[in-house]
């Protein structure tokens, strides 16, 4: 599996509602994408940025949306945005059957002198103790080998929920409503 975002920040005219019409025009068109596992509209209110989050099945499915209309759809709209992607170590749902309204992306460094090893033992035991947690509706530790960070996205059935957190870098977003499964995944 892999983890996608990119990142757009929006003009100033573009606003709120705006944002919301792009993702109920745009979410049916990826209905029956290939290798799309899931995918979650994003919007930072503060920051006035959307940042679509996709889940690929494999890293060809991901390359084939970056070459199709659906992304060129993108780059016509707000130009060329840098594109993420992380390796997926771990993914699971959490208690929630809730759609997500909010995501947490925590990241920290990887040390040079940290044992990688080491590291994916004490993410799997954080990751299986999320899981239990009654208003999470998914958990994923991403790595970024390009970069050394580990990042731990959630996402949450309510917008209220405390979590907290200690990473280094943390980012919020709202989760808009077109939010659903993807070719079968639940």
């Amino acid at each position: 599996m892999l983890a996608m975002q990119y990142t757009v920040r929006l003009p100033s005219e573009y606003d709120a509602q705006m944002v919301n019409d792009r993702v109920s025009m745009r979410g049916p068109m990826f209905d029956g994408c290939p290798g799309l596992a899931h995918k979650f509209y994003l919007y930072d209110r503060e920051e006035h940025v959307y940042a679509p989050f996709y889940i690929w099945e494999n890293s060809q499915a991901a390359q084939n949306f970056l070459m199709n209309t659906l992304f060129e759809d993108v780059v016509e709209d707000f130009g060329r945005p840098r594109v993420r992607s992380w390796q997926i170590l771990n993914f699971g749902y959490g208690r929630s059957t809730i759609a997500p309204k909010k995501m947490l992306s925590e990241v920290d460094k990887v040390c040079e002198k940290q044992n990688l090893t080491t590291l994916k033992t004490h993410e799997q035991a954080n990751h299986l103790k999320m899981l239990k947690n009654d208003d999470l509706f998914a958990h994923m530790v991403l790595l970024d080998p390009d970069r050394w960070e580990i990042s731990r996205v959630s996402l949450w059935s309510r917008k209220d929920e405390a979590y907290k957190t200690r990473a280094d870098c943390v980012s919020e977003y709202e989760v808009l409503e077109e939010n659903r499964s993807m070719s079968g995944a639940a």
